[in-house]
């Protein structure tokens, strides 16, 4: 056992090798500061006091090792900087900044059970203490909002599904009304976009809780966060009534819904069933001419009932309705 203790002073770890540790515990009130990676093989005790690794520097770490554990983490005791672990199928990273814990927790479906990790309380944007921008207006279609203010920062390989946690600091009643709206988002290294990576479980609150991802490949991301799904059924389309007469009032088929899905597809029938109008990537453009078909190509519909199936693609949705259209 080897214990680091102080009441008022930053004590230190440096040298020219890394050393390893069967059993250590941690009681630093301003914390221990690493200039070398240490190795910890059986356990660490948390009493109280940050581990400190300096984030720009990402070779420093504290590696736990295939048989090793922890105990005592909280707010006031963790690693603030980056921790690593190797050979441990399912791990919790004790990580945090500042007098925050926000751990993220790694299930290896495969792969070579070797990783590394530090969180960020800093906009993914512009990061003051990482390299490189995470565009936060960047997404896939099923992710409405990216989490500007926190980031975790996980190196490693092979099929993994990872455990978000959040707290009331992460301010998610901001960003969304309903838990189930909260998943795990990583940035595409390929793309350069955020994408949704899910939420095959949620616990907890908008004030305290975490998301599981669904199983992905960790060689197509580094940086993740949290992301908020597009509500579905939040612009949900109904019936209608328009009046193409250009008084600005009602004029085509207006769908909020559509900016959640670019990619589209929108039939209008009429009251006989025959097709009238059709449009891949509808954008608002129907006015009462219809598009179909000899009888009604370039020509002005009649007056009456219409019924409409609209397709939305890209979040794997359909809707179906009807409007009147008036002739003044």
């Amino acid at each position: 056992m080897i214990g680091f203790y102080h009441p008022t002073e930053t004590l230190q770890i440096s040298g020219a090798f890394s050393p390893s540790f069967h059993e250590m515990e941690l009681g630093v009130e301003n914390g221990l500061e690493l200039d070398v990676s240490i190795k910890i093989t059986q356990d660490l005790n948390f009493i109280y006091g940050n581990i400190l690794t300096d984030k720009k520097h990402r070779k420093i770490a504290v590696n736990f090792m295939e048989k090793s554990a922890f105990d005592g983490v909280s707010d006031l005791s963790k690693v603030s900087g980056f921790a690593a672990v190797e050979g441990q199928k399912s791990f919790e990273f004790p990580i945090g900044e500042s007098d925050v814990l926000r751990p993220l927790r790694i299930q290896f479906v495969d792969g070579v059970f070797l990783a590394k990790c530090a969180y960020y309380f800093e906009n993914p944007d512009n990061p003051n203490s990482f390299a490189g921008s995470f565009d936060t207006r960047k997404t896939d279609s099923e992710l409405s909002t990216i989490c500007p203010q926190e980031f975790w920062n996980l190196n490693t390989s092979g099929r993994i599904q990872l455990v978000l946690n959040w707290n009331s600091r992460s301010n998610m009643e901001f960003y969304t009304e309903a838990i189930e709206h909260i998943t795990v988002a990583g940035w595409s290294k390929a793309r350069k976009i955020w994408e949704n990576l899910g939420n095959s479980k949620l616990e907890g609150d908008l004030d305290q809780g975490s998301v599981m991802s669904h199983i992905f490949n960790a060689n197509d991301y580094e940086i993740f966060t949290f992301g908020f799904i597009q509500d579905p059924d939040k612009d949900k389309p109904g019936n209608f009534a328009i009046s193409p007469n250009g008084d600005g009032i009602n004029d085509g088929f207006s769908l909020q819904i559509i900016e959640q899905s670019p990619n589209n597809e929108l039939k209008i029938f009429n009251r006989i069933g025959q097709l009238v109008y059709e449009k891949t990537n509808y954008k608002d453009e129907f006015q009462g001419v219809g598009n179909r078909n000899m009888l009604f190509r370039n020509k002005p519909l009649p007056e009456g009932v219409y019924f409409y199936l609209l397709e939305l693609k890209d979040i794997n949705r359909s809707y179906q309705g009807y409007f009147y259209l008036s002739i003044d």
